[in-house]
């Protein structure tokens, strides 16, 4: 449990809105809810059939970092990747101009 004792001196404590918009200025997305839409309607977005295959990870200077769990996932998401980029246009605008997609390293 926080108290007062553990809150330094010098600086009072920011909301919650003012750090987020500074981590979305450092995000390069103007849009703060755009970015919040991504993360929490991914599933919405992009479908199930995707959605339990790829995991959004984060979106810097408009590209959208994605986990895959598969090479194949990996593939398949550069097929699909213009129809993508068009369905998180019509859910959270024009903040997402590309695609980067990683492999999830698995650990055994």
């Amino acid at each position: 449990m926080t108290t007062e004792d553990d809150i330094p001196a010098g600086k009072p404590p920011r909301s919650l809105s003012e750090v987020l918009g500074t981590v979305m200025r450092r995000m390069k997305m103007s849009d703060e809810s755009a970015a919040f839409g991504v993360f929490s309607h991914w599933r919405e977005i992009v479908g199930a059939p995707i959605a339990d295959h790829v995991t959004p990870v984060r979106v810097e200077k408009r590209v959208l970092t994605v986990q895959v769990e598969d090479p194949a996932w990996a593939t398949q998401l550069k097929f699909l990747e213009a129809k993508i980029l068009s369905t998180l246009r019509e859910h959270v605008g024009d903040e997402i101009d590309s695609l980067k997609i990683t492999l999830r390293h698995s650990r055994k």
